[in-house]
């Protein structure tokens, strides 16, 4: 499954991507198959707290897909298992047309297609006009807008070596003023497999420690379908209406045997089987209105979006020792947003943005315990319900001195959360934040240009995370919520250069972040001899550091892009063995190398690419990290204009992840070996004149 929802909750013909501002020159010299510097389409607003990608039009681009086209981004780092950072930070936030995807981001973003998308937003220190959840930094992706007759569409099918199959479809028709959408997608199969070992140590006693292995392997199957539909109509030239309706379900399966071997006599040996699994449904509606005004850039959006899952099932059993521990959990959910933004050119030097978005959620939990065997504690039922309101409005105001653009903003958020669970204190929450930011731009050159930037930026818990009791998750672990929780702050600060000129961009960000509260994993064994899990605010954090980054061709033909980033950090740790902080440096690194085929008439060359990531050690209160490197392989063959096949092979390199967890009553050496490499295959068709058309539903659960 993705990451959680919060509760706030270049170019080649190929891939094809036009550096737009802070960029201010073109070349002199153009050639297809080079970066092309454009400057901004007269109906658009400058911003200057982003970098923005404009990915151009064409049979290459309409064969990527979207976390192809995010590798080949300076400051974008995409993990092994497709994860996305920025500045080597995990947590950010996707958003399509300026708007949250509701669901898996990951999983939306498989299906959207380079000719779906207009431009790609980077911002790693996001303004005021962005709501203060996540710490991460935000992606947003600009779809295109089709203004010809006709109807388009698209469809792909993929296979992988594990046993994995997805498939994706869409069509859209505009007639007149109406246009229609349709997508559909769907995906099952075997999508993971792999073997872990562990070797653990325990004190109960002081001095006197219990030691055993703990081997084990299993696979994770899933099945899931999905589908939306979605109406636009044309009110004016500039003004269009839109309502959608999505919904789908899913089923997950989990099975995973373990071997305990005692490796002292207190330690007596067993096997494991754990057999565990989810599914559920969901589904929503949305409402837009989108005006563009008469000045140029002058924007008025409007939205409403209730998303819910009504039936969400989890369950586990597991066998072991003569005993069996069995938990189910029913949980449903509601979530509704309005939101309204109003962006106001006055004149050619001087931008206005203001709105003000409403939000609010509802969680209900309900938890069923089953045990049999000796020495196993009785039957019981949990519960928990959570209730959550969020009001917030926002200001920036962009303004030109000569050759300096400042760009101060505010924004306000009241939040209003209950949590209550029967035998358990309710936990309220009321509080009120400000949360600043400040963005300066100054051109040091025709070809050189110097941002300075300030955020101040929030993470609230997730819904596991403030559950008031624990809930068994084997044999010998147990996960335990925290309704004390706090939210953790990131104060950021960050000088952004960056140079254009021909062929070449390069980039350079200083960034200093500062974290208070922040989130910890914690351990320790209970009476039982069970490791205990919870999240704690373990205290701050400092990170300093630098990425630069490069995109060039190299030779004909060949272009080349890498990024590395340099931290120097100050994290927090448990204190049992050493001081309560401690300063690390650690680097990471990845780059893509790309060659493009000429192309042969109508039909498109062939694309090639090698990706290579790197992740040096790092530290983390209890834990400690060792490096990792995965290097990813891709081709894409055109058989026509319109219809391709892509083969990827991906995870070459580290097969092994490793962390030692050094707790005050228990020590963990974890490896973990995934199977790899794993192969893909893809074929991808349009139709249509234009473009395939885009994905504006919500992305499917996992």
């Amino acid at each position: 499954m993705g990451q959680p929802l919060s509760f706030d909750s270049p170019e080649y013909r190929g891939f094809m991507f036009a550096a737009d501002p802070p960029a201010i020159v073109a070349p002199a010299e153009q050639e297809e198959d080079v970066i092309e510097v454009v400057a901004t389409r007269s109906d658009q607003a400058q911003r200057i707290d982003r970098r923005t990608y404009r990915v151009n039009e064409t049979p290459h681009s309409a064969q990527a897909d979207s976390l192809q086209l995010l590798r080949g981004l300076p400051a974008v780092t995409i993990t092994p298992d497709d994860q996305i950072m920025l500045l080597g930070a995990s947590g950010v936030t996707i958003l399509v047309d300026e708007r949250p995807v509701q669901g898996d981001p990951i999983a939306y973003l498989r299906t959207l297609h380079g000719s779906d998308i207009e431009r790609i937003e980077v911002i790693t220190n996001p303004s005021a006009q962005y709501s203060a959840q996540g710490t991460g930094g935000i992606i947003n992706f600009v779809l295109r807008q089709k203004k010809k007759e006709g109807m388009t569409g698209s469809g792909s099918v993929q296979a992988s070596s594990v046993g994995y199959f997805n498939g994706t479809g869409s069509i859209r028709n505009k007639k007149g003023k109406l246009t229609y959408e349709i997508q559909l997608q769907g995906r099952a199969g075997r999508y993971n497999k792999s073997t872990y070992r562990k070797l653990r140590t325990v004190e109960l006693v002081p001095g006197v420690p219990t030691i055993n292995t703990e081997d084990g392997g299993g696979d994770n199957h899933s099945a899931a379908a999905w589908g939306s539909g979605k109406l636009t109509y044309e009110l004016s030239a500039r003004t269009n209406i839109s309502g959608s309706m999505f919904g789908g379900g899913w089923v997950n399966d989990n099975r995973n045997d373990v071997e305990f071997v005692g490796l002292t006599p207190d330690f007596i040996s067993y096997s494991e089987r754990y057999r565990g699994g989810e599914g559920g449904s969901f589904g929503g509606m949305e409402f837009t209105y989108d005006h563009k005004g008469k000045v140029d850039g002058e924007t008025l959006k409007a939205s409403a979006v209730l998303f819910g899952n009504p039936n969400h099932r989890q369950h586990l059993f597991t066998e072991y020792a003569n005993s069996t521990f069995r938990s189910e959990r029913e949980s449903s959910r509601l979530y509704t947003t309005s939101k309204v933004d109003w962006v106001h050119p006055m004149g050619k030097e001087k931008i206005l943005s203001t709105g003000a978005e409403w939000a609010h959620e509802s969680h209900d939990n309900d938890y069923r315990f089953e045990f049999t065997g000796p020495s196993q504690p009785p039957n019981q039922s949990e519960s928990f319900s959570v209730r959550q309101n969020k009001l917030s409005g926002f200001v920036t105001f962009q303004k030109t001195f000569g050759t300096w653009t400042l760009m101060p903003g505010a924004r306000v958020e009241s939040l209003w959360r209950t949590v209550k669970s029967p035998g358990f204190p309710t936990a309220h929450v009321s509080r009120t934040n400000l949360f600043p930011t400040f963005h300066l731009e100054h051109p040091l050159s025709k070809s050189l240009n110097l941002t300075l930037s300030y955020s101040k930026r929030i993470d609230r818990p997730w819904v596991d995370q403030l559950r008031p009791f624990p809930i068994q998750t084997g044999s010998r672990t147990v996960d335990l919520g925290n309704p004390d929780l706090q939210d953790q702050t990131t104060d950021s600060f960050e000088v952004n250069l960056h140079y254009s000129r021909k062929k070449l961009e390069v980039g350079l960000i200083l960034y200093d972040r500062e974290t208070d509260r922040l989130w910890s994993s914690s351990y320790f064994v209970d009476a039982n001899g069970r490791t205990v899990a919870t999240i704690v605010n373990a205290g701050e954090r400092s990170d300093r550091g630098a990425q630069f980054d490069v995109s060039s061709p190299l030779f004909k033909r060949v272009k080349g892009m890498a990024s590395v980033n340099l931290f120097d950090s100050r994290v927090p740790i448990d204190p049992v063995f050493s001081s309560d902080s401690e300063r690390l440096f650690r680097y990471t690194a990845n780059g893509t190398l790309e060659w493009r085929g000429k192309d042969k008439g109508q039909r498109p060359g062939d694309v090639a690419q090698i990706q290579f990531n790197y992740e040096s050690p790092s530290r983390d209160f209890q834990i400690r990290r060792e490096r990792y490197v995965s290097v990813d392989l891709s081709w894409t063959h055109s058989f026509s204009r319109t219809f391709s096949m892509t083969a990827n092979l991906d995870g070459l390199g580290t097969k092994h992840y490793r962390h030692r967890l050094i707790a005050p009553t228990i020590q963990e050496i974890y490896e973990r070996r995934v199977t790899s490499p794993v192969f893909k295959l893809k074929l991808t068709k349009t139709i249509g004149s234009g473009p395939p058309p885009p994905s504006t539903g919500p992305a499917m659960q996992p």
